[in-house]
């Protein structure tokens, strides 16, 4: 290969490869909440109250989580870095808090609610009755194997990540098609 070829290849490389490389993001995207209260979220300078607040973040900015220590993670979005207790952060597909954006309240009590391994309501059935929570479906061998729900007369919650974590919607109505984070992606649920 001559010179001038090598030389012409390492320029493409350069022209293209390499912005595309720098401008790759790290951590884990998220959501920052709003709260119950649509009030900004404290930002500190380590993962605990005891450490100096050095701000405040408003709600539904776009962040990035780069770790997670307990209950607290230390993000970075913009000109901010920090620290924010968990249950100020979402990672599902908008900055929603626990139930979501619009919720399908009220809860219904009582009935079974059902699952399926497959779309409409086909594969493995696996059931629970009422009042049935399951903070880590890899516990029961169940963990992201679910893709249609029966909820009958009764409602359920369901979460991606374990001990009701992250993204979670209530189910008060049967579902064909789990929605695209759902879809063999349940890791914990609670039954009414």
């Amino acid at each position: 290969m001559s010179r001038f070829i090598r030389l012409a290849l390492v320029a493409m490389f350069a022209l293209f490869a390499l912005p595309a490389l720098a401008v790759q993001p790290t951590g884990s995207a998220g959501w920052t909440n709003d709260g119950w209260t649509n009030s900004e979220s404290a930002l500190f300078t380590g993962p605990g109250h005891e450490y100096d607040e050095i701000g405040t973040v408003g709600g539904g900015l776009r962040i990035r989580v780069d770790r997670c220590s307990g209950l607290w993670c230390q993000i970075h979005a913009k000109n901010l870095k920090g620290w924010m207790t968990l249950t100020n952060i979402s990672f599902g597909q908008e900055p929603w808090r626990l139930f979501g954006k619009t919720p399908r309240f009220p809860v219904r009590y009582g009935g079974p609610v059902c699952f399926y391994s497959g779309s409409n309501y086909t594969g493995a059935e696996t059931c629970f009755s009422g009042t049935r929570t399951i903070k880590d479906l890899a516990l029961v061998g169940l963990d992201n194997s679910f893709s249609s729900v029966k909820v009958g007369t009764g409602s359920v919650m369901a979460c991606r990540d374990r001990n009701f974590r992250s993204y979670c919607v209530i189910l008060n109505k049967d579902i064909r098609n789990l929605e695209g984070l759902l879809n063999n992606g349940i890791t914990s649920i609670r039954v009414y």
